[in-house]
């Protein structure tokens, strides 16, 4: 296994394993394992920046219904909207909504959201 470094501050470097290469100031290389171990501890070398790391899966979160306490550009007061995980944390930190199940069972009984016939 190599590890990939980079070169601190030397332009030719003896490597500890008796090799002599020129190295550039800032550049990347590989060497095996003991190699970089030894570098690293006498200061010759730091670890070069790992390749970013791989874009993580966006969370599906499921959509939140919540009663909307006010009336807002989301609907009116008591009206149950699905909202994403976001937006329905932000709209409760603003006091327009209320995600607890039992207000949304509430609402859910109300004229205004039953089905219309």
């Amino acid at each position: 296994m190599t590890k990939l470094i980079a070169l601190l501050a030397l332009n030719a470097v003896a490597l500890l394993d008796g090799t002599t290469k020129d190295i550039a100031q800032g550049e990347t290389f590989e060497v095996p394992q003991d190699t970089a171990d030894q570098m690293l501890a006498t200061n010759v070398a730091n670890l070069a920046d790992t390749a970013p790391p791989a874009p993580t899966p966006s969370v599906k979160r499921k959509p939140v219904k919540v009663r909307l306490l006010i009336d807002s550009p989301l609907g009116k007061a008591n009206d149950v909207v699905t909202l994403s995980a976001s937006d329905a944390k932000a709209a409760e930190a603003a006091g327009q909504a209320d995600s607890d199940d039992d207000a949304v069972a509430y609402a859910l009984t109300l004229p205004q959201n039953q089905p219309q016939a």
